[in-house]
């Protein structure tokens, strides 16, 4: 029982220090790629400021950066671990940023978005070990069809969800670090302390870049960042087969692209009347001005007279709630 505790004691600190080295490595890339964009002029408009600043773009090649020193540091100091099941996750994780990444550099187009994805998310294939699917009241196993359809198509859809959760400073990055914390606690209450080691590199480098990303962003996700994130916290949620928790707490995600859905519906029907508008105004006040009802940060700009801040809170809000229900209910 001793040696144990002292086992315990020294993965605590490997996993600290980590940790440690994985946000000092981010924070240093991520200063580095800020002045860098700046200068090479990879910036975009902060739509929701007044004097709408540009803003460097494409911060999932930090996050990447970050992403692939704690995978190096992983496998010089862990043990108990399966290094082998770690690599092809965070495979994947890095496979979704590069794809995201080409899109922020030469737009790969509308087709290659909804095809390529599934196929960069088959190696999950390699990592699953349980293909059944818990119902409750029962379990329903899958087999074959869950390695080589469900797990793949369930990343997918869950980095597209996340992709289309974004527009305020911040908004991507804290609701994926929300998801990932809840996706912690599940495992925590669980007692599958042991599982947690897969988790800690992307939450490690999602909570450095935070410092920048957060209100008012100094530099932005891009769809490198964006994709790299909802691909993360869909192979995680298939990792650890929790697909059925996965889409409680992500709701609110599925929830808004429902009303997407209907706004494509409602631009073809009626075009003038619902118009393609991919930015709110804001009025002389700093609030925001919502087009429409159609989307969850607008639906909080129609609720509530808000500035960006006060909108992006209420989302993590609602995130949160439903993160709770989520513990709660599994």
């Amino acid at each position: 029982m001793e040696d144990r505790g002292i086992k315990t004691k020294m993965e605590l600190k490997v996993a600290i220090l980590i940790f440690a080295v994985t946000i000092l490595s981010t924070v240093l890339v991520t200063e580095h790629l800020i002045r860098k964009f700046k200068k090479k002029g990879y910036v975009v408009k902060d739509m929701y400021k007044k004097n709408k600043p540009k803003i460097p773009t494409m911060g999932g090649l930090a996050i990447m950066s970050g992403l692939m020193i704690s995978l190096v540091a992983s496998q010089l100091l862990l043990e108990e671990i399966d290094l082998g099941r770690l690599l092809l996750l965070y495979f994947i994780v890095l496979v979704y940023g590069t794809f995201g990444l080409l899109d922020d550099l030469i737009d790969i187009g509308r087709k290659m978005k909804v095809i390529a994805p599934f196929f960069m998310a088959l190696p999950i294939a390699l990592v699953v070990t349980d293909t059944s699917i818990s119902l409750g009241f029962t379990t329903l196993e899958i087999g074959l069809f869950a390695l080589y359809i469900t797990s793949p198509l369930y990343i997918m859809i869950v980095s597209n969800l996340l992709n289309m959760h974004e527009g305020y400073n911040g908004l991507g990055t804290g609701l994926s670090i929300l998801l990932m914390l809840f996706i912690g606690a599940k495992l925590a209450l669980d007692g599958n302390y042991d599982l947690l080691p897969y988790l800690f590199p992307i939450l490690a480098v999602s909570l450095a870049f935070m410092y920048y990303n957060k209100y008012p962003s100094v530099i932005f996700l891009g769809n490198s960042g964006t994709l790299l994130l909802g691909s993360a916290v869909g192979a995680l949620l298939v990792f650890f087969n929790m697909e059925l928790f996965g889409i409680v707490i992500l709701l609110p995600h599925i929830i808004n692209f429902l009303l997407w859905c209907l706004w494509v519906v409602l631009m073809k029907l009626w075009p003038q009347k619902y118009p393609h508008i991919k930015w709110a105004k804001l009025r002389d006040d700093r609030t925001i001005e919502a087009p429409n009802w159609l989307t969850i940060k607008y639906i909080v700009a129609k609720l509530f007279k808000v500035k960006e801040w006060q909108a992006l809170l209420i989302c993590y809000m609602i995130t949160f709630v439903f993160g709770v229900i989520g513990l709660v209910w599994f």
